[in-house]
């Protein structure tokens, strides 16, 4: 099958054991499929998914939904705080902190110093 691409002016063979699809279909259809590859590559490089809570069609929707919520959730917190940090450094912070009482502006905005390293004790001294 052939299939002949006017926009970038070159010629496409497709070898395919579907018969029943022309050869513009089967294009179209590696192109959503690289769509998907793209997208589910974001999914592993932005979104932490460690261990799926089931395995059946339902929770694993489920499971992504909710790790791209919270993704969106945190990348509008960061816009509106206007935070330098990142959002893997947000959800860190924010994994750390789950029940401190801590305001999330001063949490994720604000620099704060605990320790002065010339204040410690030296007690192997």
């Amino acid at each position: 099958m052939e299939y002949y691409d006017e926009e970038k002016d070159i010629l496409l063979s497709f070898l395919s054991n579907n018969d029943m699809l022309s050869a513009l279909e089967i294009a179209k259809l590696y192109q959503k499929r690289w769509q998907i590859e793209i997208f589910f590559k974001w999914v592993k490089q932005n979104l932490t998914i460690k261990t799926l809570w089931g395995h059946s069609e339902n929770a694993v929707n489920i499971h992504v939904w909710v790790a791209i919520s919270t993704y969106l959730i945190v990348a509008y917190l960061k816009h509106t705080l206007k935070s330098n940090l990142s959002i893997y450094e947000i959800l860190q912070i924010l994994s750390i902190s789950a029940f401190d009482k801590t305001p999330l502006k001063e949490l994720l905005t604000e620099c704060q110093i605990n320790q002065n390293v010339n204040e410690q004790w030296d007690i192997f001294n």
